[in-house]
């Protein structure tokens, strides 16, 4: 007995090896094709122009076919593919999109194959003063993934810009940490990649980085309502506001490329918050916040005809833009979205802001002006992009690639 129970204790006092755990397999670079661009529309009901809105987008026209077309000058070329569309020509004869990518693409390695991305600048060539300008302008153009374009001499498709901003473009939602400088240069990024992704959309980038574009669109969202929140306030206890370069109008272009940036990728689909907070209350707040704005700069420019000049280009700036924005709200099929209609009296004021501009000499002395101040001249020619895209849209001219 006693030897039988030492045999059981010596077994039962073994130590047993604790189980094999599998090991996760090792992280890969895996960048998603491109699968844009989304379905045209348009607003059920387009407003009929008026006789000094068609003047107003003749001479917008007018301006962005000259000056936008400049082949030295890939910034404005951007700005006049979301004008113009996909199929505008430059001054040269080359088709803009082909243009772009032979004369200021780079080719790189992603891990997951070749890839490309357009540089900030190329010397003194401004080329993406914004992290993915381009590819943001591309995709809201209507440009085809699938289309064929050199760069440094190699066959690409334009797709392969969009896995590039893929390799490149990380959001960790767990520590915050992400690959933008600011919240700022979230807005073009976010609007380029939604525009060509399908729902779910996650990648491991170059530095083998997890990333979702539902996390990313989030994270856009809540920077975009931290920077309005004292714009909510005001609206709500009515007391008005004053410019300061507070919250939002800290962004670019007073926070217009934020707002279209997180709308257009939560109508897409991208996001886990409700669509009412980043769309019905931003256009809330935009409508809100315009006359008011408008009023400021009117105010200014009576009452200090030195600043008569940089008011007016601050004018179009504010009014284009925000036509731009809602009229692409205007164009989403959404029942709460504004129609054509409720938005003539800002296209009105688009109108008015070019004629005040072109009888200030503002838009006959560009080239003059470009030889005095070369960001002022830029300003022009984006400002008059926007304006003219917001009337092409409300108008029925041009769609919205949803």
């Amino acid at each position: 007995m006693s030897l039988l129970l030492g045999l059981f204790l010596a077994c039962g006092s073994q130590e047993t090896a604790d189980p094999v755990q599998p090991t996760a397999p090792p992280l890969q670079v895996s960048l998603p094709q491109a699968i844009g661009p989304g379905e045209p529309r348009r607003p059920t009901s387009p407003m009929t122009a008026s006789e000094e809105h068609q003047q107003a987008m003749d001479r917008l026209e007018q301006v962005v076919k000259t000056y936008a077309s400049d082949p030295t000058n890939p910034w404005a070329v951007a700005h006049g593919l979301v004008a113009l569309g996909p199929d505008m020509v430059l001054a040269n004869q080359q088709p803009a999109v082909d243009w772009l990518f032979t004369q200021y693409a780079d080719r790189f390695d992603t891990g997951a194959g070749w890839a490309i991305r357009f540089p900030e600048a190329r010397g003194e060539t401004r080329i993406e003063p914004h992290p993915d300008l381009i590819l943001k302008a591309l995709a809201d153009a209507g440009v085809r993934p699938d289309r064929p374009v050199q760069v440094e001499g190699e066959d690409h498709v334009v797709g392969d810009l969009y896995r590039g901003t893929l390799a490149e473009t990380f959001f960790d939602k767990e520590t915050g940490k992400s690959s933008f400088g600011t919240p700022n240069d979230l807005a073009w990024t976010l609007m380029g990649l939604a525009s060509w992704s399908e729902k779910g959309t996650e990648w491991i980038t170059g530095a083998l980085q997890e990333v979702s574009l539902d996390d990313l669109t989030d994270h856009a969202f809540l920077k975009l309502s931290t920077a309005t929140a004292f714009l909510a306030k005001a609206k709500k206890q009515g007391t008005g506001f004053r410019k300061r370069g507070q919250g939002i109008f800290a962004f670019t272009c007073g926070g217009a490329h934020m707002i279209q940036g997180v709308n257009h990728a939560r109508l897409r689909g991208f996001g886990y918050a409700s669509q009412d907070g980043p769309i019905r209350v931003q256009a809330d707040l935009l409508t809100y916040r315009l006359p008011l704005e408008l009023a400021q700069i009117d105010a200014g420019i009576a009452a200090h005809p030195d600043f008569r000049v940089a008011l007016l280009i601050q004018r179009l700036k504010l009014t284009g833009h925000a036509l731009e924005t809602l009229a692409r709200l205007s164009a989403s099929g959404r029942e709460d979205a504004p129609s054509a209609e409720s938005l003539r009296t800002l296209v009105d004021e688009v109108a008015k802001s070019v004629k005040l501009m072109d009888e200030s000499n503002l838009l006959h002395d560009l080239k003059g002006i470009r030889l005095r101040d070369e960001q002022r001249y830029l300003d022009i020619v984006g400002d008059c992009s926007h304006a003219l895209r917001g009337l092409k849209i409300v108008f029925g001219e041009a769609p919205v690639y949803y």
